[in-house]
């Protein structure tokens, strides 16, 4: 069994204690936080630029310095600013503390600030400007630069964003913190996030590795949680190199350390039932992708599981399944082409248009799914598409058939959908 530990006598902690990588804070922007700019507009927008630069320095100033680093008049005039840019409810109170450091930044409360800059990134976030939430994560992690749980939470926005060597720093950075903390969860997380990083990029042994050291982490330390997305990781390494009853066991295993209960049921879920698509098991996953539909609030989301419901639907031959989701699929996806799912959703609905023999839809929405996954440079994602497109210009795409019916399978479909239906039940 893989383990971290290795056969040599051991140092002095001190001698073995890592130094904390430093980490990469801008993308390709060539100023930093610019990007804000891009996504929330006028007078707001640029109230959170500013501020966002402000935390930004003052974290990167030395001590000493501080007490002098912003003018006299700074706070004042960003007072106004607050009075006049209309500014919503929820970031109200964090700008205000952000007003503060302005006025004394030799006199902050470490906590209140992170605290602040967390509330404006979760509130960008759950709007899906996540290059807002990935700088103001990024703020708060530089304010508190020994926090393996901050640094994890910057990895995690920059690889949504498909910033893929931001988001290798921040992870690197929040495992060896959390190593040298003794924050277990955290660098089980951080391994996890490399995991799925290396995923997007196509690198499959590379992320097994990953997230197996996750895994041993989390089981070892007695994270049950943590053991349930580690599962989960495996589970879908072992989908994208083809293996068939091995992910099975890793899916139940995943569940069952999430339990029925658990928010992240219904991703399990479509990664199972996508899974089962690709094994031609098609009335199975449709099953699964339906209960879905319902639990799915966010926009990118629901985008995604109505790719696959239309290519489920299309492998049973339910051409009016395909058809309505195909429809709402596209549009949902076509909503933010930015977003790290609408590739993928727009590739179910290419492959279920195929199946069907509509190939000219299958052309027009392969060859978008092209252009978006290369442009957020998702390989595995744009490798799977172009081979498709290839196919669907010959009119020979394959569709794959199920090899018997698995016992095990069908009951874990049976209990995926019984959870969903309650979770979906309580959103209501």
């Amino acid at each position: 069994m893989h383990t971290l530990s290795v056969s040599r006598p051991r140092k002095p902690r001190s001698d073995r204690r890592q130094r904390v990588p430093p980490a990469l804070t801008r993308g390709s922007e060539r100023v930093d936080g610019i990007s804000i700019l891009d996504e929330v507009n006028g007078d707001l927008g640029l109230l959170l630029w500013r501020s966002a630069r402000n935390v930004t320095l003052w974290a990167e100033t030395p001590a000493e310095q501080r007490p002098t680093l912003f003018p006299g008049d700074a706070a004042r005039s960003r007072t106004a600013d607050l009075a006049h840019v209309d500014v919503h409810p929820e970031l109200r109170g964090p700008l205000s503390v952000l007003t503060e450091l302005l006025a004394r930044p030799g006199e902050v409360d470490l906590l209140r600030l992170v605290n602040a800059c967390r509330r404006i990134a979760m509130w960008a976030e759950q709007r899906g400007e996540l290059a807002t939430a990935l700088e103001f994560a990024q703020a708060a992690a530089l304010v508190a630069p020994e926090s393996a749980p901050l640094a994890y939470a910057v990895g995690r926005l920059a690889r949504r964003r498909a910033e893929y060597d931001r988001a290798e720093s921040w992870y690197t950075r929040a495992a060896v913190q959390g190593r040298q903390s003794s924050d277990w969860r955290s660098y089980a997380l951080a391994f996890s996030g490399m995991g799925n990083l290396h995923m997007q990029r196509g690198n499959y042994p590379a992320a097994r590795r990953a997230h197996l050291r996750s895994l041993h982490a989390a089981e070892r330390k007695g994270l049950v949680d943590v053991v349930g997305v580690a599962y989960h990781d495996l589970f879908l390494t072992a989908v994208e190199t083809g293996a068939g009853h091995e992910a099975d066991e890793l899916a139940a295993n995943a569940f069952r350390g999430y339990g029925s209960r658990d928010r992240r049921v219904p991703r399990l879920a479509y990664d199972v039932a996508y899974h089962w698509v690709l094994q031609g098991y098609f009335a199975r996953a449709l099953k699964v992708a339906l209960a879905l539909v319902p639990t799915m609030t966010d926009q990118s989301e629901r985008a995604v599981v109505l790719g696959l419901v239309a290519r489920a639907a299309a492998g049973v031959g339910d051409r009016e399944t395909f058809f309505k989701s195909a429809r709402e699929a596209r549009l949902a996806a076509e909503l933010d082409a930015a977003r790290e799912t609408s590739a993928r959703a727009l590739l179910g609905v290419a492959f279920g248009a195929a199946t069907l023999g509509e190939w000219e839809l299958a052309r027009d929405v392969g060859t978008r799914a092209v252009v978006v996954a290369r442009a957020r440079s998702e390989g595995r994602v744009l490798l799977a598409a172009e081979a498709a497109l290839e196919s669907i210009e010959r009119q020979q795409l394959a569709v794959e058939r199920p090899r018997g019916s698995s016992p095990a399978a069908e009951e874990l479909a049976g209990e995926f959908v019984d959870a969903l239906s309650l979770l979906s039940t309580v959103a209501a």
